[in-house]
């Protein structure tokens, strides 16, 4: 091995053992919705089962919605070039909105904080059109 290699790897160990690298923990919890469509005059959606992955990492805050297709979200309060998303949290719900800026696409997500209840929405093209899916229930923690 070349002196300059371990000189590199060296000093590569260095800033990795110096570094305290913390990773945020991840809340999880589930819920029961139930959905509608609202173009097409507020169509009802089964009934499901979501788990709620939430996450802090510094200001910002990541919300996962896991389950079927429809339900299916990842958001956050994180702004970037191709999505503005916004902090909705204040004391009465922990919440995120999200918008797509190539194409306009939003989505929310506001758990309540007294009753544990999750009320969200997103647009989604279904047949072609832009429609916003709507769904909430109540959430069990775990």
């Amino acid at each position: 091995m070349k002196a300059s290699e371990l000189l590199i790897r060296s000093f590569v160990l260095t800033l990795l053992l110096d570094c305290q690298v913390t990773l945020a923990d991840v809340f999880k919890m589930s819920c029961n919705v139930e959905g509608s469509i609202e173009q097409q005059d507020d169509k009802k959606l089964p009934p499901v089962k979501v788990v709620v992955e939430i996450q802090s990492i510094g200001k910002n805050i990541f919300i996962n919605l896991i389950g079927p297709k429809l339900y299916e979200m990842r958001i956050s309060s994180l702004s970037t070039d191709k999505f503005q998303g916004k902090n909705l949290t204040n004391a009465e719900h922990l919440g995120v909105s999200s918008k797509n800026v190539e194409n306009a696409q939003m989505s929310e997500i506001v758990i309540g904080r007294e009753k544990i209840y999750l009320k969200a929405y997103r647009d989604t093209l279904k047949a072609g059109a832009l429609v916003r899916v709507n769904f909430q229930g109540p959430c069990a923690l775990p």
